[in-house]
């Protein structure tokens, strides 16, 4: 019982309801029979709420407002679905202008269905390829998916519920399936992308920035929390390989010092297996949620360290060593004899490459001569791509460090008699000395890698870092305007950065067909005629500064007209190594129609003033000085 009316512990307390449909917790005792009680329970927001309803009004909440609407408001019904077959593609354009990246995906599909307060997302991706588009890549793909065909690159589904008062977000499932992926990393395009993003964000700060006094405001934050019920991320294998670059530029260079990489870490075939993450019932902030995940995953890759450094150059690959001879056991126990020997070969092979390669660079380094190491960084950067590079890079390499050797002492001492004088002599000596025994071991050590490194290609199982191409070639942004993606544009800056040695120095204008012999090429500096059968043979090169008229010119024939296209050539004084000019030297263009042939003639028009300008353009800034 009660004590003055007044409840305490151990006395028995009665439910009881008043006006208004209100509960009351008293100590007064109704009579049996005249009511029915049903508790349940529900979530208002990270907390277990009990309800009290009276059974016999019809499942109302007793302690509500009878003021307060009865029935909720329920969402119409709806569905959208998206379907892309084709796919997107997306391209990433730095300041340059330069594109760097390409994303292509393809088999979109894209479900949204709305039912009551439940709405349901499904998002697959049947195909998808990230492209390094850099002109000086060393591999062409940087991300692509090892599937069967008919497998998904991506599945992913969420189910989201909304409160009608809107205080918590619950989300029955989240699933997220991913393939498997193989990963070509380039540190050329790492630097760039960091570049990229560092120089976006510093806009966005500047844009943000107010320009009038700042004014200190101040908001309560509010912690809102979701349910989720089912979380699940499927298990992935991702098979990553990091390429250090030989050459870096200037301004990537200051971002490699800054965050402190280390150019000997050079790694292949590093399989990272991404566990399987899985959680239920869980009530947190989306950010909490968040950070989980990203610790769940630094936690694996951190459990790779030893993966990373045993696939490294430094160590010749041990662990690649280690699975090649493993599958060349299981292989040969099932009776196939020649896959125990090709995957030995590859094993074998690519440790003894790595290992001369890292003791060529050890001796590049001892030799002390920054031109040889630039030399020998150039060749070592197009090794990659086929056998054939392999062999050629590593007989350069040879010849490279053979020559070396023999002028390192000359040259070593003119050096240094030009710096220091007598002192610089002696030092340049001793250089000198070092440089011919360091350099033509290099070489030779040089030699070897590209020799094994061209075994490992020929040998090695599966897709390979040159057997996957691009989706499309780079993009050409010569301008200030970014025009739309054109193929035969595209066509025309690839031959050109092949002719031209990779010179960023001289931009590419355009690229025409003239007939079905033979293609034109006009650059910032020089108009080449290539021959359509072969691709790459130039038949007559044109620099600019010679050209003193282009202009078309049409002729009547028995067979119909003719358009030909004049370029009248005047040379100050003979090229080099020309003591005659013939006076046909000003070659005519046999063009298929008027209007090719009046196009290339305003193309090359527009070269030569483009050029004018730039030679003959004062910097005012300097002729104050």
């Amino acid at each position: 019982g009660a004590r003055n009316g007044l409840l305490h512990d151990g006395s028995d307390a009665v439910l009881d309801m008043v006006s208004k449909g209100l509960p009351r917790v008293g100590y007064h005792k109704r009579r049996p029979g005249c009511g029915a009680l049903l508790v349940k329970t529900r979530l208002d927001g990270p907390t277990v709420v009990v309800q009290l309803l009276d059974a016999m009004e019809g499942e109302r909440e007793i302690y509500s407002d009878p003021s307060s609407p009865k029935e909720e408001e329920v969402p119409r019904p709806f569905q959208l679905q998206v379907k892309l077959a084709g796919g997107v593609g997306l391209s990433l354009i730095n300041y340059v202008p330069e594109e760097i990246l390409y994303l292509s995906m393809t088999g979109l599909s894209f479900d949204v269905e709305q039912a009551g307060t439940q709405t349901t997302l499904v998002f697959d991706l049947m195909g998808f390829q990230a492209d390094n588009q850099c002109r000086e890549a060393l591999v062409p793909v940087v991300i692509y998916p090892i599937m069967r065909d008919g497998e998904h690159t991506l599945h992913f589904r969420i189910k989201r519920n909304v409160r009608s008062d809107g205080r918590l977000v619950v989300y029955p499932e989240i699933t997220l399936l991913c393939a498997n992926f193989s990963s070509q990393l380039d540190e050329v395009l790492l630097l760039k992308l960091i570049q990229f993003f560092e120089m976006a964000r510093e806009r966005r700060v500047e844009e943000i920035q107010p320009s009038t006094e700042y004014k200190l405001t101040s908001r309560r934050l509010e912690y809102n929390p979701v349910l989720v019920e089912s979380l699940l991320i499927y298990q992935t294998q991702v098979n990553v390989s990091l390429i250090v670059a030989p050459v870096l530029e200037e301004d990537l260079k200051d971002i490699h010092t800054r965050l402190g990489l280390r150019s000997y870490l050079n790694f292949s075939d590093v399989t990272f297996v991404l566990d399987k993450y899985q959680t239920s019932n869980v009530i947190a902030a989306t950010s909490t949620i968040r950070d989980n995940i990203i610790r769940h995953y630094r936690e694996c890759a951190i459990g790779h360290k030893l993966k990373i450094v045993l696939n490294s150059e430094m160590t010749g690959n041990m662990g690649g060593l280690f699975n090649d001879l493993l599958s060349g056991l299981s292989v040969g126990l099932d009776g196939d004899v020649s896959g125990m020997v090709k995957s030995v070969a590859h094993g074998m092979s690519d440790t003894a490459s790595k290992l001369s390669s890292t003791a060529s660079t050890v001796l590049t380094y001892v030799s002390g001569d920054d031109d040889f190491r630039a030399n020998r960084d150039r060749l070592r950067a197009s090794r990659y791509q086929s056998s054939s590079d392999s062999l050629r890079a590593g007989w350069y390499g040879l010849r490279s460090g053979i020559i070396g050797g023999l002028t390192s002492i000359p040259s070593s001492v003119v050096q240094g008699i030009n710096s220091d004088g007598v002192t610089g002599a002696v030092t340049g000596l001793a250089k000198g000395l070092i440089g011919t025994v360091a350099k033509p071991a290099a070489g030779l050590l040089d030699f070897a890698s590209g020799t094994t490194l061209a075994i490992t290609q020929s040998t090695r199982s599966g897709e390979s870092i040159g057997d996957v191409t691009r989706t499309r070639l780079p993009r050409c942004c010569s301008g200030e305007i970014l025009s739309a993606y054109s193929l035969d544009t595209a066509m025309g800056m690839a031959t050109l950065w092949r002719l031209n040695r990779h010179n960023r120095e001289e931009r590419f204008i355009s690229w025409s067909v003239v007939n079905t012999h033979l293609k034109v090429i006009v650059s910032s500096e020089k108009v080449r005629l290539i021959e359509r059968e072969s691709g790459n043979k130039v038949l007559k090169e044109i620099h600019l500064d010679n050209i003193g008229q282009c202009a078309y010119m049409r002729k009547e024939t028995e067979g119909g007209a003719e358009h030909h296209l004049v370029i009248k050539i005047y040379y100050t004084k003979p090229p080099p190594g020309v003591t005659h000019i013939p006076p046909d030297s000003s070659p005519r263009l046999n063009c298929n129609s008027q209007k090719t042939s009046l196009k290339i003639s305003q193309d090359i028009q527009y070269a030569i003033d483009l050029r004018r300008e730039t030679v003959f353009m004062v910097d005012c800034a300097q002729s104050k000085r």
